[in-house]
């Protein structure tokens, strides 16, 4: 899960204050994947940070494959933020 976690924060750099997530995937170090994950989705939701779909999938399929009893309320407002892609249609 650990590399799950890094990667997920890596595809927000530069739309995430880099200090910010540089403190949130330092939890990974810790032992603490689920605070780090929780915490990388509190700031794209706290920065309205666009996201695409794929991103959404990801962050749902790290939330369930994690067991995560938190954080749901991030999650819920990540799916405001999804974008879409140019050239898609409606």
């Amino acid at each position: 899960m650990d590399g799950s976690v890094k990667a997920f924060g890596a595809r927000f750099v530069g739309r995430v204050d880099a200090e910010k997530l540089q403190f949130a995937v330092d939890y990974v170090g810790f032992g603490e994947c689920g605070l780090a994950f929780e915490t990388i989705c509190d700031y794209i939701v706290e920065e309205d940070v666009p996201i695409s779909e794929e991103e959404y999938r990801l962050a749902l399929e790290i939330y369930h494959q994690m067991h995560m009893k938190w954080g749901t309320h991030s999650i819920e407002h990540m799916k405001a933020l999804i974008v879409r892609e140019q050239g898609a249609q409606a």
